[in-house]
């Protein structure tokens, strides 16, 4: 089966972060690059169609040109790097990348706090997520010198973990990640027996193949006692579930995007 990384560059100043990440999980993956633009092009009202498609063509050159010009400022020449540029929306672009033969890993970068707000909104990430099973690492744009070697795992019994995305990923990245661990925040309407004995099942499930462990929080300072927990940690990744609360429910979203993944420079997982 082939391994693709495929990474959304926007041409942002914080760029070459994203590629120098996509070269690292590559490496680490055995997994080919694939850099993706999509291109906005603004036609004039009066445009017929041949200079509608001639000006489409003439945008997408140049990006092709500049995805190639920023990934060979992080990207050692010899390395094979795919290229699309692309005028089509990439929620309609990137399902029909897919095939069965293939397992791929999106990356996208995160820019502040009004895109964070919007990644879960009506977003083309939101897009990519909902239609695509396929996971997908959010990476705030500040972030530099990420290393995979820790997962932190949102988790809550009512909405089972995806085991086998998980899985999926400690076997892609077996020789960087070193350890994982799950949490659960309880609220008033949890049940902290049925909480603490999923979690407990977790760790079991996953103790034998790399060191686990988890925590339960719960009060009023449940999400800053997270907070100070992955404080400053360049190489825990978090990690959760679409469909989960921590995706569904507004306040999990906005502990998570705002204070975790963005102020804390935490970058972010999403399992299908």
């Amino acid at each position: 089966m082939k391994k693709r990384i495929i990474a959304l560059i926007d041409f942002s100043l914080y760029s070459e972060n994203l590629i120098k990440l996509a070269e690292s999980l590559s490496n680490a993956m055995k997994a080919e690059i694939i850099l993706i633009h999509q291109v906005k092009v603004i036609v004039p009202a009066l445009a017929d169609g041949k200079s509608r498609r001639e000006l489409i063509e003439f945008e997408k050159s140049e990006a092709l040109r500049n995805l190639k010009q920023v990934s060979g400022k992080v990207i050692p020449s010899e390395k094979k790097i795919n290229y699309l540029a692309t005028e089509r929306p990439l929620s309609a672009v990137l399902p029909e990348m897919g095939s069965r033969d293939s397992d791929d890993l999106i990356l996208v970068g995160l820019k502040g706090t009004g895109i964070l707000k919007k990644i879960f909104i009506g977003s083309t990430t939101l897009e990519i997520i909902d239609n695509l099973n396929i996971t997908t690492i959010a990476v705030p744009v500040k972030t530099d010198n990420l290393q995979l070697e820790r997962l932190v795992i949102a988790t809550n019994y009512r909405f089972p973990l995806n085991k086998t995305g998980l899985d999926n990923l400690l076997r892609n990245f077996s020789e960087q990640i070193k350890e994982i661990s799950f949490f659960s925040i309880i609220t008033p309407d949890d049940d902290d027996i049925e909480a603490l004995k999923y979690l407990i099942e977790l760790n079991e499930y996953y103790q034998d193949r790399i060191t686990s462990g988890f925590k339960m929080y719960e009060g009023k300072n449940a999400f800053e006692k997270i907070k100070s927990f992955m404080k400053g940690d360049n190489r825990s990744f978090l990690v959760v579930q679409k469909g989960s609360r921590a995706i569904n429910d507004q306040v999990f979203r906005k502990f998570l995007i705002n204070d975790l993944v963005y102020h804390g420079s935490i970058p972010l997982v999403i399992l299908p």
